[in-house]
Parts: C-alpha cells; sequence; structure tokens
C-alpha cells in the first residue's frame, strides 16, 4: 500500500538538531552556543543553560557539536536543582557565619569546586533585564561623568570619607572598559571568581549615579555653564537632574537582588540617605540608611572574621580593602547613634552582634597595592578621617546616655549623679582631642595642606557634635532642672558660634550640608524657649549673649535660603521667636530692677555680682563646660520651680533625646508675646500658651522636615 502525499513529506523532512540551549530554542532566541550563553547571561539565568549537546565553553576554540554523556547530563541536573535551592535567598541564611546549612554545602566542593546556589528569577526576568538597561542610559555621557566624580571627590567626599578615590575610579575605568566589550558588566550571579567580579561591576552604577546626584547638588558655580548642557532646554535646574539621578540609583538597587550585596550597594544607601537629608526628607533618611545598615551586615562588615579578596589571596590590597570597609561601618555606627538620638527612634545596630574593630586613623593612597596599613602618631596632623573616629567614639557615649535616661524614667527619685559623670565624661574626651581638632586654642599650622584642605570645616563638624552631645544629656530635663538649663544655653550658643565659623570655612555650595540649617535652628529654638518660659533661671549677662546669639544665627539661616528653601522658613520661624523672647527679657529685666529697688542696697550688690557671667567663645573644658556649678547663678524664685532646682525632683520630663520636641516647639511657637508691663504676684512669671502664631505659614511638612532631620 503506497503512502499518501502528507506521509512522505514528513519523511523527506530533515530533521534538523537542536544546537541552542534549551532556554533560547524554548524562547526562540538566538543562542551563541557558549556555556552559559549570552541571552541566559544577560537575563541572570546563568543556571537555566543546558544544552542537548555539548557546547563549546566560553574560551575554547572547538565548535563542533558533540553528545553528551549521561554523567555531564546528571551533573548539570544536579546543578540546576542545588542552584534552584536558592538557599540564600529564599531561606534568608548569611554566609561566613560558619554553622549554617550554606557553609557546609560550600565546603563540600561540589562539582569542583565552591558551590554558590544561583537565585532562581522568576518569569519577568526579560522585563527587569530590558529596565536594567533603560537605568544604565541615564547615566550622563562620560566627559560630564567625569566632571561629576571629580567634583564629588573635591567638594562632597570630605564630610563623611566613605568612598575611597582610587579603588572608585579603578572601578570606574574597568566598567566603562567592559562596557565597549563582548561581555558588558550586566547582572550575573557565577561563580566565584570572575562571576563576583561581574557582579561588583553590573551592580557599580548604582554608586555612580548615586554620587551624580550628591556632586549636584554641592555643585560650584564655576561648572554650571558646563553642566547646564545636560538640561534639554539648556536650564541651570541641577535640583531636577540631581532628583533624577538619585531616583534612577535606588530603582536599580531595587531592581537587582537584595541578596547579592556588595560594597557599591552600602556605599549608594548611604550616599541615598545624606542625599535625603540635604533635601530635608528625614524619615526617608532614616529608613535609606537602614537600608544601608542591613546590606552591610549582609557582606559581613559588622564582624570582625575576616573575609576573602581576590580569590582568597592575602596580600596588602586586602588590608586596605578591610580598612576601608570599616570606615563604611564607621559611617554607618555613627549616623545610626546621631540619629536615634535626635528622631527619638530606636537604633538599628545592637552592638552585642558587633565585633569589627576601628578603622585605623591613617590615610589611603590611591595605589593601595604597595604601602601596607599604618596609623599615624600623635605629632602627625590628623588624618582625613580622625575626625570621623572621634564621632565613632562619642557615639557609644549616646548608649550610655540612652541606658541612664531609661533607668530614670522608670525611677521617678531620679537622682542627677549619672549625668553630671557622663558630662565629665565627653569632656574628658574633648581634652583627648588632637591639636589640630582641639575644643579651644586649635593648631591650625596644618590648615589647607594636600591632605587636610577641610581640616578647619571638620574641626567645626566635631565642635557642634560634641557641644549637641551634651545638649542631648541635658534635654531631658529642660524643665526641671536648672543646672540642666544653663548647661543647655552654653553648649547651644558654642553650637551657634561654631556654626557661624562652619560657614566661613566652607564655600556657597556648601551651604546644603544640612549640619548648616538643623544645628542653626535646633539650639536656637532650644535656647529661646529657655529664655520664654524661664528667663529669670538665667543671669542677665548669658541671657544677652544667648539672644545676640540667636539673632545671628536668624541671620545666618537667612543667607542660607538662597540656595535652600528650608532655611528660609527656619529663618522665619527664629524670628518670631526672637521677638518673644526679646519680650520676655524685657518682662525679666523689669522684674529684675523691681527686686532690686525692693532688695537693700547690700543684698542687691551681692546678688548681681554673683550672678556675673563672663562668656568665653572657646568653651573649654576647663572654662566653661568644667565651671557647671549654679552656685554662682542668680537663682530667683520662678513658677513651678524652687532655689532647690539642682536636687532631686519628683516629676521626670517625658524621655525624648531630640533637642525639642514637636509638641514642646508648637506649644513655644502658639504663646503670645509676654507683656513686660504685666507681671504676677512678687517675682514669678508666668507664660500662658495659646495659639495664632502660626497663621499664615506654610505647612508642607515642615515641621516633620524641620525638625526631623538627621545628622551628622
Amino acid at each position: 500500500m503506497s503512502s499518501s502525499p502528507e506521509t512522505q513529506a514528513k519523511k523527506r523532512k530533515r530533521q534538523r538538531p537542536i544546537i541552542s540551549c534549551t532556554e533560547c530554542h524554548r524562547r526562540k532566541q538566538k543562542c551563541d552556543r557558549q556555556l552559559p550563553c549570552g541571552n541566559c547571561t544577560l537575563r541572570s539565568a546563568s543556571h537555566l543553560c543546558q544544552y542537548e549537546t555539548k557546547p563549546a565553553r566560553r574560551g575554547s576554540d572547538s565548535s563542533s557539536p558533540t553528545s553528551v554523556s549521561p554523567i555531564d547530563s546528571t551533573a548539570t541536573t544536579t546543578s540546576a536543582i542545588l542552584a534552584s535551592a536558592e538557599v540564600t535567598g529564599s531561606f534568608g541564611y548569611v554566609r561566613n557565619r560558619g554553622c549554617s546549612a550554606v557553609d557546609v554545602l560550600e565546603k563540600l566542593d561540589l562539582e569542583d569546586g565552591p558551590w554558590r546556589p544561583e537565585p532562581v528569577l522568576d518569569n519577568a526576568e526579560q522585563a527587569e533585564l530590558q529596565n536594567y538597561n533603560r537605568i544604565i542610559t541615564t547615566i550622563p555621557p562620560r566627559p560630564y561623568t567625569m566632571l561629576l566624580v571629580k567634583v564629588f571627590f573635591a567638594e562632597c567626599n570630605w564630610i563623611y570619607w566613605c568612598v575611597h578615590p582610587g579603588s572608585f575610579c579603578q572601578l570606574l575605568e574597568e566598567w566603562y572598559e567592559r562596557c565597549t566589550s563582548k561581555t558588558p558588566p550586566v547582572p550575573s550571579h557565577g561563580k566565584s571568581g570572575d562571576g563576583e567580579r561581574r557582579r561588583a561591576l553590573s551592580q557599580f552604577p548604582v554608586l555612580l549615579l548615586q554620587m551624580c546626584a550628591v556632586a549636584l547638588q554641592m555643585l560650584p558655580r564655576e561648572h554650571y555653564k558646563q553642566m547646564s548642557q545636560l538640561n534639554i532646554l539648556g536650564k541651570e535646574d541641577f535640583r531636577s537632574l540631581s532628583i533624577a539621578y538619585s531616583n534612577s540609583a535606588c530603582e536599580l538597587a531595587t531592581l537587582l537582588a537584595p541578596y547579592q550585596a556588595t560594597l557599591s550597594r552600602v556605599q549608594q544607601w548611604f550616599l541615598r540617605a545624606s542625599w535625603l537629608k540635604s533635601e530635608g526628607r528625614a524619615i526617608e533618611s532614616w529608613h535609606a540608611l537602614g537600608q544601608s545598615i542591613r546590606e552591610a551586615q549582609e557582606l559581613g562588615l559588622h564582624s570582625q572574621q575576616p573575609r576573602t579578596y581576590n580569590g582568597g589571596v592575602e596580600n596588602v590590597a586586602s588590608l586596605w580593602q578591610r580598612e576601608i570597609e570599616k570606615r563604611v561601618w564607621t559611617n554607618l555606627y555613627v549616623w545610626d547613634r546621631f540619629m536615634s538620638m535626635i528622631l527619638g527612634r530606636p537604633t538599628l545596630i545592637n552592638d552585642r552582634h558587633c565585633t569589627v574593630t576601628p578603622p585605623l586613623d591613617c590615610n589611603i593612597p590611591n595605589d593601595i597595592t604597595r604601602t601596607p596599613p599604618v596609623p599615624r602618631s600623635p605629632l602627625d596632623p590628623p588624618s582625613q578621617f580622625t575626625q570621623r573616629l572621634l564621632d565613632y567614639q562619642l557615639a557609644h557615649m549616646i548608649n550610655e546616655i540612652d541606658d541612664l535616661q531609661m533607668e530614670s524614667a522608670k525611677n521617678m527619685s531620679h537622682s542627677f549623679e549619672g549625668t553630671d559623670r557622663l558630662q565629665f565624661s565627653i569632656e574628658s574626651i574633648i581634652e583627648c582631642y588632637p591639636p589640630g581638632l582641639a575644643v579651644s586654642n586649635r593648631d591650625t599650622s596644618h590648615d589647607g595642606g594636600p591632605n587636610t584642605v577641610f581640616l578647619r570645616a571638620q574641626a567645626e563638624l566635631l565642635r557642634c557634635s560634641t557641644y549637641s552631645l551634651i545638649v542631648g544629656l541635658h534635654r531631658p530635663f529642660v524643665f526641671t532642672r536648672q543646672k540642666s538649663r544653663i548647661e543647655i544655653v552654653r553648649a547651644g550658643i558654642s553650637v551657634l558660634e561654631s556654626q557661624q565659623r562652619l560657614l566661613e570655612a566652607t564655600r556657597e555650595h556648601h551651604h546644603t550640608i544640612y549640619t548648616l540649617n538643623f544645628f542653626t535652628f535646633d539650639p536656637a529654638v532650644l535656647i529661646a524657649a529657655i529664655i520664654i518660659t524661664q528667663p529669670l533661671s538665667l543671669s542677665q549677662d548669658l541671657l544677652d549673649i544667648a539672644l545676640a546669639s540667636i539673632r545671628e544665627g536668624q541671620k545666618r539661616m537667612e543667607r542660607l535660603g538662597r540656595r535652600v528653601k528650608l532655611a528660609e522658613k527656619g529663618a522665619t520661624i527664629l524670628s518670631l521667636l526672637i521677638k518673644k523672647a526679646e519680650s520676655s527679657n524685657a518682662a525679666s529685666q523689669h522684674l529684675r530692677m523691681r527686686n532690686a529697688f525692693s532688695m537693700s542696697p547690700t543684698d542687691s550688690a551681692n546678688s548681681f555680682s554673683s550672678a556675673k557671667y563672663t562668656h568665653q567663645s572657646s568653651h573649654s573644658p576647663s572654662s566653661s563646660l568644667a565651671n557647671s556649678d549654679s552656685d554662682g547663678w542668680l537663682e530667683l524664685p520662678v513658677e513651678g520651680f524652687s532655689n532647690n532646682s539642682t536636687g532631686n525632683c519628683n516629676g521626670f520630663a517625658p524621655i525624648n533625646t531630640s533637642i525639642l520636641s514637636t509638641r514642646e516647639l508648637e506649644e513655644i511657637l502658639a504663646a503670645p508675646l509676654p507683656d513686660p508691663m504685666v507681671v504676677t504676684h512678687g517675682l514669678d512669671t508666668t507664660v500662658q500658651f495659646g495659639t495664632g502664631m502660626m497663621d499664615g505659614l506654610e505647612a508642607d511638612n515642615f515641621w516633620q522636615n524641620l525638625l526631623y532631620v538627621p545628622f551628622p
């Protein structure tokens, strides 16, 4: 029986062998016959790349397909099964702990090498790859990128020193070279060696974009004309460009696998937190800081356990690399502690899990392959990171302050011995500052050197954080203890004076540093609150100096408002507070004069002579801070307080380690101006809290942005 024509056509049809990998064959894509092939590599699905016939591996000269033995097929299947387990991603294991299941699997040495579980992506792999390529195209052209990188290291990096210039530039050059090669730096989750390097290169753009955003925030005017060409309309709208680059960096970092953390990702989220802080978006900054801390812990930066670099080879470069990572962790710890003190939020880092030692106090060379790390001697000038190391020491004091305040909240009959002891500890730390960063009589001979260009500004930043810590220590007792009010006013004046010197040590494009805005507004508000509510608890000399400092701070915020919108709003609020403080001062002067006339001439002279206050701008521990006894101050009875206000008090203030809470500030701003002609019985004065002072002001999350701003 003859076969039908259809049957004969089927027999004549040539059975073509499938030479593509199974994934490219299923997706109907052209395969380059590599193992893994280019398409699977681009989709981060290298573990799924399999062949019915054995292909030529990358770098091999053989191109003819050969059959795969059952053993090879079994091995490939085993690898796919192990890879599909996705141990680190789905189960949540952390490597390098020594006892977890993923560490045991890595020690088994499965399939000719250490086992690295590969993540299994969902069906949206191709869309994710397209999004990756789309975000990469937002990076500015290379000449503009190199200019922004130069601006970042020259004008921005000195504040935290979180990015090493030499390592970054080396990675940047390698990234540009790989972009023009046959193996572009796309997301890859290969095994150790080249796979980890490719992963670092594929995630490098997140740091590059965020650095461009920060550089545009502090772009000097001499670069305006050149950088304006990046804008389609040629306008100098660098804030919009900065927002676009920062958001693109976050989108790209979120797109990548969260359990494939790299140092670039940690640095990107930290710079994102800094960028948000300068934008006045403090709550978002705190969350970005948390993301950076979690990814740093994923890398093991908090642990002293040694990590492997360059395939496990121990050399000079690996020692410096560990120092770079320690500096990143130091910045994260300092931010976590100071933001916790100011925002009143829980800390994100548990000291019980931190075993890493502090980094060495030395300058890191651009070429980290030659000389090993050696700490500076006491006679050497401060290094670029000395100021941050001292902040790191102060950050550990915040733990003791929190413990003391939590203990005091439980014990209503609180003694202030612990508070005075902590202040003495802070003063002891101040005395150990190196001469180039000293609080008083600072050695200025090293200012302007090749490695100390911003030493003057760093000294003021350190001074500001030091006295802000003293303010935070006494802040819970601002309305219950006279000695604390005096210390707050003294330290607040020092902060305001330091901010003025910091403004003089920086240029206009540095005015976006939020330290200049927040730590001008915050101590001024707290000092004004004390003057408005308890003016008689301060001597007239101290009160006059405090008012002068607040006025100077208000003028400074007006100047900053030319570049920072939030500073303009803060200047408006300070002007209202100054009017109220001046009225309160006038009322207190009337009461002082009335009391002087009612006293005998001898008693009056003794009272005002004991209230004499000599202000020292240096505020050295041996002068103003050490002289914390309130016996030499004018103590007049004020409503709600007794003359023995330095002793125990039955009512402990609510725990709030921020300098001034939102509720208290709103009450102060809502209070009517005191009438100097209206006084109460005797020497007591009462400030009534009402409404009407905030009418007409903008309310676009101003309090949230202005009051809850992270530091440093």
